[in-house]
């Protein structure tokens, strides 16, 4: 069974996290010396918890083999930014829906990255496809389709905004992202916009 660890100084919270989270063997975090000796878990950290020495701590946590999940209540790009730099594996709400929550940790046990898909859009939004010259070398292989469905998403478009602009299906347009994905031999909406930097 795949071991969780919960870190928050909010009951409340984790509570909350408990009752989402019922299919996963749990670990409380009650203080330093629980959180520097875990090991081979995934770490589900609250924003309301002061990491003192935030980056010597994340790296000692990653180094015992743990993946990390943060979670604040106004989540932003810029942190989202500043932890991911920091080698966290997802970034997210923590008041975030159980389904957010329980995909955030099947994506990351998974060995992928999860970021709130708010944030993402944000972070797409922010790449300017005008000052990319490597847009047509990494499109070379797309139908036409597929290069439009492609700027679409890096321009920041949701899957229902892309099935509108195109009028296309849903389905057909994760169809054509499937497809993308396939040949540009990356995962998911992030991995796709890191082609970019």
């Amino acid at each position: 069974m795949q071991k969780l660890a919960l870190y928050t100084k909010d009951n409340l919270l984790l509570s909350r996290w408990e009752s989402f989270l019922t299919n996963y063997e749990i670990k409380i975090i009650e203080d330093y010396e629980d959180l520097i000796n875990l090991e081979n878990s995934l770490l589900i950290v609250s924003s309301c918890v002061n990491l003192e020495n935030e980056e010597f701590i994340i790296s000692n946590i990653l180094r015992k083999e743990n993946k990390i999940l943060f979670l604040e209540r106004v989540p932003n790009l810029q942190k989202a930014k500043n932890w991911f730099a920091l080698g966290i594996q997802g970034y997210g709400n923590s008041m975030m829906a159980s389904v957010y929550l329980n995909s955030a940790i099947e994506t990351i046990w998974g060995g992928y990255i999860w970021l709130l898909p708010e944030i993402t859009t944000q972070l797409i939004k922010n790449i300017n496809i005008e000052k990319d010259k490597n847009v047509d070398k990494i499109f070379k292989d797309l139908t036409k389709t597929e290069e439009k469905i492609a700027i679409l998403i890096k321009n920041g478009y949701t899957n229902t905004q892309i099935s509108e602009e195109l009028e296309i299906s849903i389905n057909t347009i994760k169809t054509h992202i499937k497809h993308i994905y396939e040949k540009l031999k990356v995962n998911d909406r992030l991995s796709f916009i890191n082609l970019f930097f």
